[in-house]
């Protein structure tokens, strides 16, 4: 495993396409940045080219500023649709941890 490793966005080329960039952005309206590649490149490509600037506040702050009551459905905790349910996180994460503990918590007779 790497320690204090770094995930970046991968940077905008030269050749992209602004005109594209903002079609993609129309046509994939319904779709999230997180969720759908097609609007990822399309509004990263606008965010470089400075056609977009990426909002400063989150969504539950931005609806506060409106006074805007907040989805119960996106609050912290609320598992999305269609999402592995809490029950499968908790084992995942328990089993993670698993991994990551010393190797005399885990029973191991001999370490790396």
């Amino acid at each position: 495993m790497r320690e204090n490793m770094i995930v970046t966005p991968p940077e905008v080329c030269g050749c992209a396409d602004i005109e594209l960039a903002h079609e993609q952005m129309r046509e994939h309206r319904d779709c999230r940045v997180n969720r759908c590649v097609w609007k990822a490149a399309a509004y990263y490509t606008l965010v470089d080219a400075g056609r977009l600037a990426p909002p400063t506040l989150s969504p539950r702050e931005r609806a506060a500023a409106r006074g805007i009551g907040y989805p119960a459905s996106a609050q912290i905790g609320a598992p999305p649709p269609g999402g592995p349910t809490i029950g499968t996180l908790r084992e995942v994460l328990d089993k993670l941890a698993e991994l990551v503990a010393p190797a005399h918590n885990r029973g191991d007779a001999h370490t790396r």
